[in-house]
């Protein structure tokens, strides 16, 4: 991998003009970025639904609004 030895201008322009790379696989951050966002949004949606489904199965297992009175310890 180059790296920059001299900070001079003919660098910079070399750098610009296209000629050179500062670092491997310029050009596509556009399409990480894109990966990035796509699995963000899938990750958050697919826990969502996981976690709707988790809800509902305990809602629906509901024995009633008292049900939590028969954990009470006898103490």
């Amino acid at each position: 991998m180059a790296t920059i030895e001299a900070w001079s201008a003919e660098t910079f322009t070399a750098l610009q003009e296209g000629t050179g790379a500062i670092y491997p696989m310029v050009g596509l951050e556009w399409l990480w970025l894109i990966i990035a966002v796509v699995f963000w949004l899938w990750w958050h949606f697919k826990t969502s639904a996981r976690e709707t489904e988790e809800l509902d199965r305990l809602s629906s297992e509901n024995p009633g609004r008292d049900a939590h009175k028969q954990y009470q310890s006898d103490w």
